[in-house]
């Protein structure tokens, strides 16, 4: 994921304490599972046409994350509050409080 998102993460997520590439480790991959969690919703949300047109986005070699991003922002209204939910619900999903877990 990019730096901007993983600085975001660090400080969201409370993993300033740990070692550098461990701060960059956590929050690359908690970047890959919102990304992931993202794409789902998306393919629900787009229509028949622009899911055919997000299969050649993704079959192209040259496609990085944030032109996949950039698609989806643009195909789907609300894709800001759309990308927040999946932020927030892979946070509550992981940062349970142990209280409530037991």
């Amino acid at each position: 994921m990019n730096d901007i998102l993983s600085k975001d993460i660090i400080l969201e997520w409370g993993l300033g304490s740990l070692p550098p590439e461990k701060q960059t480790e956590v929050a690359d991959g908690i970047g890959k599972m919102i990304y992931q969690a993202i794409l789902v919703r998306a393919l629900d949300i787009l229509s028949e046409e622009e899911q055919n047109e997000f299969d050649k986005l993704l079959d192209e070699n040259t496609t990085t994350t944030e032109d996949v991003l950039v698609f989806l922002k643009s195909k789907i209204p609300t894709f800001d509050q759309l990308a927040l939910e999946e932020r927030n619900n892979l946070k509550q999903d992981l940062l349970i409080p142990t209280a409530q877990a037991a």
